[in-house]
């Protein structure tokens, strides 16, 4: 015998209790504890008479069957490696029983409030009532609202304390769940969310979104038209979804402390806040959570900042917007939800603006990245109603060689009051230079340790532990979090950001607002807007690409089903001051000329006014080019110039549906409303450049046939007695993610057939189509060598070829 097989047989003995041989019950658990939400009082009751009836398991009381106690501190600070087989997380909650320890399975114990109608009481329209008590918690799957009707809380950082206010909370499996903890005792209130049944529709067009929720495995399509909970309380691992473990949402004693410490600065100075650190060490979440804490506060004695300004400089990450978009926005209530579930933000109220880099890394063009962020930063600093708020600034991961002297370069110009590294493994040169670079503006330079990666057990899951009974959520690459975030981006109706704000009633006084809501019809099946680019009103100045220039024969190929970033020119000169080449400046006599074209062309006194009042800017002309065949306009970029952000800012992404050379017109896809870009047809520009490939676009109809087809067969199941579970399965190839990711592996999820309803939308669509586009796909699945010349055949790489 070898000596680890020697060492894991004593270790197996020694952790090992002994178990009646007549005890046949292979999950060894106090079933008291395992329950999952009950949202109806039908269902409620019942779980009451069950568990009255219920026999007690037999429990040898043997000190070797009982888990040794011991004192545990807050649970994030309880590490996960080291602890005995039969010691459970939630020894520290009185009122949780303790399971019997088995060599069989852990049970694993994510809340500690246990089904009772003392503590636990339904309500109307799937609401639910909770009495807690002081150092309990609880862990939610799902999307839900949480209203503190007495006591306080904390959720993801954030201080909630009795109030009428209803804070809206997106947990999805795919990160990490945020954990409720009662720091006084509460009563509170969980609403279901308005949003979820809208934002789990997408499942039918990307199986990426599929098994995120508290979805059921056994559910049949009949269930479907029942009201159908949006969240669901994770007791123990019995209760998580068995596609995968759950992930908690843990802070070390470390970010714990250096939040409080920020907090207390607040009497000082104006905190500004640089975050910066390697790939997945943690940014974003300490980030989402300091801004919680700040707007929050700490405590009953809490005294908040509200707002607080975020300046999101991660293009390949984005908190707020699509990828390739970096912000200066502005929070009035605790970020709750991870950024797929709010890919936009209201830019009335919280977006204060916005550029493009046209890549998901800053390494298109570093320059033009620096002068993107300082532009955001000179917003912040010169506009009164921001520059007294606190600001916390989120960096990208790419922390060697040229982004070092970008990280470096954006300390000096904006001089933080403290610079955060998340990481205290190195590397050693890019610490010792963000020191150096602290030292010149003596800056306060803090290493803090990681977050935990994802996959990895938490500091209540155990690493020996099936994945059945806890590990790390259903993952996702940062491949399918840029397709979730884009996807989620396009399908988005911009309408429900609107925040309604009562009447007397400041911003700030105002209920949060529930988030975003969705469409789930195929981008293929909606309307695009046809923006004419001939004749004498073109919709948008022209076409302009970053890095690689394409041939001009060549360009209506490029951009055909791409992504472009449509810009807004405030100023043609200071925009195209890069770009002198292309600005024709007029003479008086031109101008005046233009201006008498211009007013016998107005139909209305209104608009002649707005006629004059821009010709009043004496804008310069530009030379425009045409494409040979398309006659499309393009703005000639021979060195790979940008636009100067000073001077533009970025509205949102389009999507060219089409191109259609007989009308002159582009057909775009975009969720942006009609009043954000209608009367600036003549200072909008089109930029191209490195976009992710839409290839989730192409295969949503795909997607939702093959859905359509699961959800037929499953119902002819059910007739016969049968279950089907199933549904589409998304098989991702292990390509390159794009620059600046890490590797990914081969990774298949599946949709349940019964986790969408079909909207009106498709079911007009189809109608109006007759049944033609069944005919013709807009996407076919070709298998082995379907559609391929005779005699070829699927030749199979593998990626470790060449290796020994």
């Amino acid at each position: 015998m070898s000596a680890f097989a020697a060492r894991q047989k004593l270790l197996a003995a020694a952790t090992t209790p002994n178990v009646d041989d007549n005890d046949n019950d292979g999950d060894i658990i106090d079933r008291n504890t395992s329950a999952k939400s009950f949202f109806t009082r039908d269902n409620f009751r019942k779980a009451l008479q069950a568990q009255k009836q219920e026999p007690s398991h037999h429990v040898d009381e043997t000190p070797a069957a009982r888990p040794r106690k011991r004192k545990q501190g807050p649970k994030d600070e309880v590490p996960a490696e080291g602890r005995d087989e039969g010691r459970h997380l939630k020894s520290q909650f009185p009122n949780l029983s303790e399971p019997i320890p088995t060599g069989r399975r852990r049970i694993i114990y994510y809340s500690s409030q246990r089904l009772s109608q003392t503590n636990i009481q339904p309500k109307a329209n799937g609401r639910m009532l909770l009495k807690l008590l002081d150092g309990e918690r609880l862990v939610i799957l799902g999307s839900y609202g949480i209203k503190v009707r007495d006591g306080e809380l904390t959720v993801a950082g954030a201080f909630l304390s009795k109030s009428d206010l209803v804070h809206w909370v997106h947990a999805p499996q795919c990160h990490a769940l945020p954990v409720i903890r009662i720091t006084s005792d509460a009563t509170i209130e969980l609403h279901p969310h308005p949003g979820a049944r809208s934002l789990r529709q997408l499942a039918s067009l990307n199986p990426a979104f599929g098994r995120l929720w508290n979805e059921s495995d056994d559910v049949t399509p009949g269930q479907a038209k029942k009201v159908i909970p949006t969240f669901q309380i994770i007791f123990t691992s019995d209760d998580a979804p068995k596609r995968g473990g759950i992930q908690e949402l843990v802070s070390p004693a470390e970010w714990n402390k250096q939040l409080a410490d920020v907090l207390d600065s607040k009497r000082k100075a104006t905190p500004v806040v640089f975050l910066t650190g390697p790939k997945s060490s943690g940014k974003s979440t300490f980030g989402r959570l300091m801004a919680n804490r700040l707007i929050t506060g700490s405590g009953l004695s809490r005294q908040p900042w509200v707002p607080v300004v975020v300046l999101d400089l991660d293009p390949g990450q984005p908190e707020f917007g699509p990828p390739s978009v970096i912000s200066l926005n502005k929070l009035s209530s605790p970020n709750l939800s991870p950024p797929f579930c709010h890919p936009a933000l209201d830019p009335r109220t919280a977006q204060v603006r916005a550029h493009t880099v046209a890549s998901v890394t800053p390494s298109l063009d570093p320059d033009h990245f620096v002068a993107c962020a300082l532009d955001l930063f000179h917003t912040y600093k010169t506009n009164p109603s921001l520059n007294k708020l606190p600001l916390i600034i989120n960096t990208p991961g790419w922390i060697q060689g040229t982004g070092l002297d970008i990280l470096s370069e954006l300390i000096r110009q904006t001089v933080p009051t403290e610079v955060i590294y998340m990481s205290q493994d190195g590397p050693e040169e890019t610490v010792d230079g963000l020191k150096a670079a602290c030292q010149e503006k003596k800056i306060p330079f803090v290493a803090l340790p990681s977050q935990q990666p994802q996959g990895q057990p938490s500091s209540s899951v155990d690493a020996t532990t099936p994945a059945t009974s806890g590990g790390g959520g259903s993952s996702r690459t940062a491949l399918h979090l840029r397709t979730m975030q884009t996807m989620s981006y396009f399908h988005l109706l911009f309408s429900s950001l609107t925040v309604p704000v009562p009447h007397g009633q400041s911003q700030n006084q105002s209920q949060p607002h529930p988030g975003p809501t969705w469409s789930a019809t195929p981008l293929t099946h909606l309307p695009p807007w046809c923006v004419r680019y001939r004749g004498s009103r073109p919709g948008f100045l022209g076409i302009l690409c970053y890095d690689h220039q394409p041939a001009p024969d060549l360009l209506a190929d490029a951009i055909n089903g791409m992504i472009l970033a449509l810009v807004k020119i405030e100023d043609r000169t200071g925009a195209f001051r890069d770009f002198p080449d292309l600005l024709v400046v007029s003479s008086p006599q031109e101008q005046q000329q233009q201006h008498q074209q211009s007013k016998q062309q107005q139909q209305s006194v209104q608009q002649f006014k707005k006629q004059s009042s821009s010709q009043k800017q004496q804008q310069p002309e530009l030379l425009i080019c045409k494409t040979p065949r398309e006659s499309l306009p393009h703005l000639p970029n021979p060195q790979g110039k940008t636009l100067s952000p000073a001077h533009s800012r970025v509205l949102g992404l389009v999507l060219v549906r089409g191109i259609d050379v007989k009308k002159g017109e582009l057909q775009l896809l975009t969720p942006l409303p009609v009043e954000m870009i209608a009367g600036n047809e003549q200072d909008l520009v089109l930029v191209a450049g490195r976009f992710d490939t839409p290839s989730w676009a192409y295969a949503e109809d795909l997607h939702r046939r093959q859905w359509e087809k699961n959800k037929a067969a499953a119902a002819r199941n059910k007739q016969q007695g049968l279950v089907l579970g199933g549904g589409a399965k998304m098989e991702i190839d292990d390509d390159d993610d794009g620059p600046g990711d890490g590797d990914q592996s081969d990774e298949t999820e599946s949709v349940g057939a019964d986790e969408v309803e079909e909207r009106p939308e498709w079911e007009r669509v189809q109608a109006l189509h007759g049944g033609t586009s069944e005919a013709q796909p807009w996407v076919e699945m070709l298998h082995g060598s379907q559609g391929r010349a005779a005699g070829s055949k699927v030749w199979r790489v593998r990626r470790d070829l060449g290796r020994r």
